[in-house]
């Protein structure tokens, strides 16, 4: 039976033949002997966390932890499920959540050969580096913004200060020339 190609399905096996290529020019990939419809979703979950479509890759991995017939790719989906959770963890609950499941995984992995897609990991922690430094970076801006203003609210103080230390001298006088005005006032 003769397949006509679309341009489409063309530029999608040459990205997943160049996402190949680039993976096994760095490591030796051992991708595990998967049932056609389960390796072409998860590569799909994969293409998806790689373009940065995080939200549709959760549900992938999600979908494929759900209804994965075998130990193997239900472990392969919570690898990837933890990964995607890295990338999309906004508070410490979802960053905890994901360090879980990454848990989870190596445990159930136990001594078996990592056979998945180490790039998600080395992403992930990559994007978490990235939003550690900018926290960082955006507290840093914040205690120097809070010093500066302490800063000028001390020599505010100081200033104050100053100006009742001031006025307490300048009543004082008054109450100086009020009582020698007083005692000449008085009747001799």
């Amino acid at each position: 039976m003769l397949h006509y190609l679309t341009y489409s399905t063309i530029s999608k096996c040459l990205l997943m033949f160049s996402l190949l290529l680039l993976f096994s020019s760095c490591t030796t990939m051992h991708i595990p002997v998967l049932e056609e419809s389960s390796q072409s979703t998860q590569v799909n979950a994969e293409l998806l966390f790689i373009n940065g479509d995080f939200e549709n890759a959760l549900l992938e991995y999600e979908e494929i932890y759900d209804t994965a017939l075998s130990s193997e790719d239900r472990n392969y989906a919570l690898y990837g499920l933890a990964c995607t959770q890295l990338m999309l963890a906004r508070n410490d609950h979802q960053y905890i959540e994901a360090i879980s499941n990454l848990h989870k995984w190596d445990a159930i992995k136990g001594g078996a050969p990592f056979t998945e897609n180490h790039h998600l990991l080395i992403l992930a922690l990559l994007h978490h580096r990235d939003v550690i430094q900018k926290r960082n970076i955006a507290s840093a801006e914040r205690e120097k913004n809070k010093n500066i203003l302490i800063t000028k609210q001390k020599k505010k103080i100081s200033k104050m200060v100053h100006i009742v230390k001031k006025l307490q001298n300048q009543l004082e006088e008054l109450e100086a020339i009020d009582e020698t005005f007083q005692e000449k006032r008085k009747p001799l």
